[in-house]
């Protein structure tokens, strides 16, 4: 009933008919007040704090009023938001000012331009940064980073030194073109193209991205010595979350780089490669990942602990336990896990229940402290709003939010560092000093037969031991398609770059995430 009454109110503040301009006046639409009211109901239900209806009022006045000043109304006639409103009368009182708006203002007010506004207001009174409004394609966008999206280019991760501007490999994709070309991890590239590549992430990229079916010369170098030019044609990848390779001495290297809808899948095919190649200790790498899919974490977290791996709670109801599958066989070898300042969100939560549960040893510096949930609720536009509805503890009830988890071991890592190569990552080459990884004997498959001094040099490159095509397992870089059996709404545990998860059930109204926001930009890392 009550939608009925708003659709009354907002036909009422409408211009009588003949009295438009001749250009097309603004107007609202019903889908526009349910855009309104999913907002703010949305808020007031789901939010993990109470919060006062009239502080919403509040805040989408002031988005309704910044909205109209920057399309150039100088002091627009909104209703002052009253202090007292309970939640139907606030409900109906934004409905109204976002009418009235449009009806005193029908040449400057570009209808779901004015609405957004309403929602980001309503969210900004909040001061929860993690509580936000995507806008349809950046929420296109937030969803493709997770569930994968293919890109053509040429299948390999590099990283752009800040200083030097040095460009290095860091991993090469499976069956990609840089695969095929024989480009390896730890390979400088100095030219693409014949010309130098960029002092940026974002430049470097820009080079190698090109049309699938579209060639690129690369140019470069491994242990200081140049190589014969290497042609890639690019074709559409779809970069892996996972991947690993088997350092020297038989430490199975799992870089995890976020928990998307395909991780824990990706993982088990990793890990089955490790095994295959007589891996006998593991280096779980969770730096620089901001979180994914819940679900996925836990999947992941099953390879490594039982029992309790979070425990999620609303602002009403019992908080809910998510437990290790029993199903998935553990890995019965000694662990080191990589964290960094950029661990977030899902990523703490396999770090937190591994350091909880004894079951491997933290390396590194300070997680970043994200131990908020966070829900997508999709809007009738295409965009979503993304709402902090919960908190998690780890399995030993720790609260992480703000402080985060300080390894066992604390390593700073450098700015020269090249994140991977032994001798070069202080941070890695810590957790492969660790007497549970160091002095397992290795099996005998994994000993260089010829006896060559892998294991004594001070800094291991591509050639010796770091990671040659042969050695690497990751998932299909190919051109597929990321099915993910995903629903159209979806729950974030968010922090500052990008984590989710989604909930069991593939069809239920919501899916959970876990995530940070901040290892999205600033990062000297490319995928290409």
């Amino acid at each position: 009933m009550r939608a009925f009454v708003v659709l009354a109110v907002l036909v009422s503040l409408l211009p009588p008919p003949g009295t438009a301009a001749a250009a097309a006046p603004a107007s609202l639409s019903a889908l526009d007040v349910i855009a309104l009211e999913i907002g703010f109901t949305t808020i007031m239900a789901r939010y993990y704090k109470p919060v006062d209806p009239a502080l919403l009022l509040s805040g989408a006045r002031s988005g309704i009023v910044a909205y109209l000043r920057n399309r150039g109304v100088a002091n627009p006639a909104i209703p002052l938001a009253s202090p007292h409103s309970d939640r139907y009368g606030a409900e109906n009182a934004i409905a109204r000012d976002v009418a009235l708006a449009i009806a005193r203002y029908p040449q400057r007010v570009r209808t779901a331009e004015l609405v957004d506004a309403t929602l980001a207001g309503e969210l900004a009174v909040l001061h929860d940064p993690y509580s936000v409004l995507f806008e349809p394609v950046a929420y296109k966008q937030f969803v493709g980073f997770l569930d994968g999206k293919a890109q053509a280019g040429i299948g390999a991760e590099l990283d752009v030194d800040p200083q030097t501007h040095s460009v290095r490999v860091v991993d090469v994709f499976d069956n990609s073109p840089a695969a095929t070309a024989g480009l390896a991890a730890g390979d400088t590239i100095v030219a693409i193209d014949g010309k130098p590549p960029g002092a940026t992430a974002v430049l470097v990229g820009t080079a190698l991205r090109g049309a699938a079916g579209t060639t690129v010369v690369l140019e470069t170098t491994r242990d200081g010595a140049a190589r014969p030019p290497l042609t890639l044609v690019r074709r559409a990848i779809v970069a892996p979350d996972v991947t690993g390779r088997v350092l020297p001495g038989g430490i199975g290297y799992v870089r995890l780089r976020s928990f998307g809808a395909q991780s824990a899948r990706e993982l088990d095919t990793v890990l089955s490669g490790l095994r295959a190649k007589a891996a006998r200790a593991y280096v779980l790498d969770l730096r620089a990942n901001g979180g994914g899919y819940r679900d996925d974490a836990i999947a992941v977290a099953s390879h490594f602990v039982r029992g309790t791996v979070v425990t999620i709670a609303e602002r009403t109801g019992n908080p809910a336990i998510f437990a290790a599958k029993t199903s998935t066989p553990l890995i019965d070898a000694p662990l080191a896990v990589l964290v960094d300042g950029n661990t977030a969100s899902a990523a703490e939560i396999v770090a937190g229940a591994i350091q909880d549960d004894h079951a491997g040893t933290l390396v590194g510096t300070k997680t970043f402290g994200k131990g908020l949930v966070q829900e997508t609720f999709p809007l009738p536009d295409g965009g979503a709003i993304k709402l902090t509805t919960a908190s998690y503890r780890t399995p030993a009830g720790r609260d992480i939010e703000g402080t985060g988890i300080i390894p066992d071991v604390v390593v700073s890592e450098p700015a020269d560092a090249h994140p991977g190569e032994p001798g070069a990552d202080p941070q890695l080459d810590r957790a492969l000093a660790l007497p549970e990884l160091r002095y397992v004997a290795p099996a005998p498959s994994t000993s260089p037969a010829d006896g060559s001094s892998r294991a004594s040099s001070s800094r291991v490159g591509a050639a010796s031991g770091i990671a040659s095509a042969d050695e690497s397992v990751s998932a299909s870089a190919n051109g597929g398609s990321s099915s993910s059996g995903r629903c159209s709404t979806s729950i974030t545990v968010w922090s500052r770059s990008a984590v989710a998860a989604r909930t069991s059930q593939p069809c239920a109204p919501s899916s959970a995430r876990v995530g940070s926001t901040s290892a999205w930009a600033a990062s000297p890392a490319a995928t290409v």
